[in-house]
C-alpha cells in the first residue's frame, strides 16, 4: 500500500492499470474479502484507495461499531492468493424509499 503521508492520491485506476486486487479486512471480527478494482470502481467511482477504508463498513457490524477497515493491495499472482476467493460484483440494487408531506 502506499503511503499514508502521501500528497498525491492513489486511485482505484492504478490498481486496475497493475492488475492488482484489494484485500480489505475488519479488525474487529478478523473477515477479509478480496475484490476487483473495476468491481469497487463501479461502486465508488475512481475513488482514493484510502478513502476505501471509511466509506465501506464491515458486514458483520451493526450501526458501524466495528470502525474502519484496513485496505491492502495484493497482487494477482502472489503466493498470497493461493486458495483465496475473489468476491465478484453481481449487481447493485437501488432502495427507493418514499418522502411524504403534508400540504
Amino acid at each position: 500500500m502506499p503511503s499514508p503521508n502521501r500528497t498525491t492520491p492513489f486511485p482505484l485506476s492504478r490498481l486496475n492499470d497493475a492488475r492488482e486486487l484489494l484485500e480489505v479486512r475488519c479488525a474487529y471480527c478478523k473477515r477479509a474479502h478480496v475484490y476487483y478494482a473495476t468491481d469497487l470502481m463501479q461502486l465508488f467511482g475512481d475513488a482514493d484507495v484510502d478513502s476505501l477504508a471509511v466509506r465501506m463498513t464491515c458486514e458483520n457490524a451493526k450501526n458501524g461499531s466495528h470502525g474502519f477497515l484496513q485496505v491492502q493491495r495484493i497482487f494477482s499472482g502472489s503466493r498470497e492468493m493461493v486458495g483465496r476467493k475473489i468476491r465478484r460484483l453481481v449487481a447493485i440494487r437501488v432502495k427507493r424509499v418514499p418522502v411524504w408531506s403534508e400540504e
